[in-house]
């Protein structure tokens, strides 16, 4: 009895049966390019290289095209490529990883599944006119395997790379965390180190000009530090960087800096709203490094706290001294007056004389005219109890020179509106008549032409003696005299015919002089010469009127206004 040909079943989810006859009649070239696509996939095992090779074998094997693919994502199958098909989609998930005939009819589909490691890792959906042989099928089955193995290779491959990612990120951001916080740790020893020493500077007695000098140490840079009007406080240069000027010519905003001087950047030292001073530092390609600029910060904050208490201090004394200054020219008791202002630190037992100070405020930034005054008499030498009034500062200063105060005074405020009164030098016990004098020479200076500038009562000259005699009866008549039509009828048709003479008389009688003082057209001004001698009744090319009338309406300004 022949023996009966053995067959070997392939498994149900295989390729169909083929028996050994018919494996062993295959071309050996078939099987070795199966082989040696399978030796492909696993020389870089990638997903999409996997599956171009495994595409292409089974198009050459059967015929057949590649219709859909499918990716294993977790426990189910995810469409990679195809168009998408919700039908298509089922059947295969119908075959639960088997491989089989999905359709057959006008168009003949197959599922060929793939595994690795057990699990199924993708899937074919092959399509053809006809059903292929039963060696292509088998041949399609055993391309599977290689393909299932190649896929889960690919991905234990690539869950590795992420891994190693992962890893590499977490050891590069615990690098990078030590790395920070070495780095942090250095920088607030660097910070900790700086407060120490702006600390210690602080708390010598002569802080500001300590720190300042600590700040040019550690940033080795010079620095400076001037009060609200620019003057130095405290300087230390390091190198050859040139010396500063005025920093106060530029406004910061708080919490800037700005270039300044040719290399010099500034910033404001404050205390709330005010201004106490400025600090700068060299620094001309602005090239500061953050501890530098922490150092400044912090420096410019120490020196704020310390020029505020210098400020408490000054405001209680500067309080004390103008309380005194009020009672001196008001007449006060000499005997307690010298006890309080030694403790002062003035000297009452040599000559005095009291200063009066009136200032337009500058815009658009308006100063503190008493501060500024007792800044330049600083600056002068010159002792002084400085007391506010409204619209006026009043000051009692020793015996001095006062003939630049006001130039310095318009340059301490960057405006020249001013006028200043100075009364003549006495002893305590006069100091109410020099306020007196004081008082009139201001008044003389804001009815002159200019109105601005400095009239000393010893300078007045005759207008010294007009308000001396009779109580005044005398002055008023020849007032009157020569000036009361001219005021009756500015007060009935609110002109300004005394104010024009005035002008006119300061002005020499040049007419451009007098419009450009009054602001008025030259024609406007003829007019109201006219109107002047017409109600005058004075002839202005007079020597005599003339000077009748200059004397009336200089000593008008110095008296006031009284009833005619």
């Amino acid at each position: 009895m022949k023996a009966t040909e053995s067959t070997t079943m392939c498994p149900q989810s295989g390729p169909p049966p083929v028996a050994r006859t018919e494996l062993d009649a295959m071309a050996q070239s078939d099987l070795y390019d199966l082989f040696r696509v399978g030796s492909r996939m696993f020389e870089h095992p990638t997903r999409q290289r996997t599956l171009r090779l495994a595409g292409a074998s089974a198009r050459a094997i059967s015929g057949c095209s590649v219709t859909a693919v499918y990716i294993a994502a977790g426990h189910h199958l995810e469409r990679y490529s195809g168009r998408a098909n919700r039908r298509l989609d089922l059947l295969v998930d119908a075959r639960k990883g088997m491989s089989g005939v999905l359709e057959s009819g006008r168009h003949w589909r197959y599922a060929l599944f793939f595994r690795g490691t057990g699990m199924v890792q993708g899937a074919f959906v092959l399509e053809a006119d006809a059903e292929p042989s039963r060696q292509a099928l088998f041949l399609l089955g055993a391309l599977a395997e290689p393909t299932g193995a190649a896929l889960a290779t690919a991905e234990l491959i690539e869950r590795e790379r992420r891994q190693r990612e992962v890893l590499r990120r977490v050891g590069e951001t615990q690098a990078g965390s030590n790395r920070a916080l070495a780095a942090e740790i250095v920088h607030l020893t660097a910070h900790q180190h700086i407060r120490d020493s702006l600390v210690l500077a602080a708390g010598a007695s002569n802080g500001e000009s300590q720190i300042v000098a600590a700040l040019s140490a550690i940033t080795g840079r010079s620095v400076v530090l001037q009060d609200s009007f620019g003057n130095q406080r405290a300087f230390i240069g390091v190198g050859d960087s040139p010396a500063p000027s005025n920093l106060r010519a530029v406004v910061a905003p708080p919490g800037t800096a700005v270039l300044v001087n040719v290399g010099w950047c500034s910033a404001p030292v404050r205390s709330g709203a005010e201004t106490l001073g400025l600090i700068g530092i060299y620094d001309p390609d602005d090239v500061r490094s953050d501890d530098d600029r922490f150092a400044f910060d912090h420096a410019t904050a120490m020196i704020a706290v310390e020029l505020a208490h210098d400020r408490r201090v000054a405001e209680v004394e500067i309080r004390l001294g103008g309380d005194l200054a009020d009672e001196l020219v008001a007449g006060t008791d000499v005997i307690e007056a010298f006890a309080r202002a030694e403790s002062l630190h003035f000297d009452l037992s040599s000559a005095q004389r009291v200063v009066l100070v009136s200032w337009e405020d500058p815009m658009p930034n308006p100063v503190d005219i008493g501060a500024a005054l007792r800044h330049v008499l600083a600056k002068l030498r010159v002792s002084a109890l400085i007391s506010r009034r409204p619209g006026i500062v009043l000051a009692v200063v020793a015996d001095s020179d006062l003939s630049n105060l006001y130039d310095m005074l318009s340059s301490a405020v960057s405006s020249s509106r001013g006028a200043i009164g100075v009364g003549g030098l006495c002893v305590t016990a006069e100091l109410p008549r020099s306020f007196a004098e004081a008082s009139t020479a201001l008044r003389i200076r804001r009815q002159s032409n200019p109105a601005y500038g400095l009239s000393n009562h010893d300078d007045l000259g005759l207008l010294r003696i007009l308000d001396s005699s009779d109580g005044g009866v005398g002055l008023a008549l020849y007032l009157d005299t020569w000036l009361g039509e001219l005021v009756r009828h500015d007060s009935d048709h609110h002109s300004e015919l005394v104010r024009t003479l005035s002008a006119y008389l300061d002005s020499g009688g040049n007419y451009d002089r007098t419009a450009i003082a009054l602001t008025i057209h030259r024609s406007t001004l003829r007019y109201r010469l006219g109107r002047i001698r017409e109600v005058s009744g004075r002839d202005l090319t007079d020597p005599d009127s003339r000077l009748n009338l200059h004397i009336a309406v200089r000593a008008q300004a110095a008296v006031g206004p009284r009833p005619l």
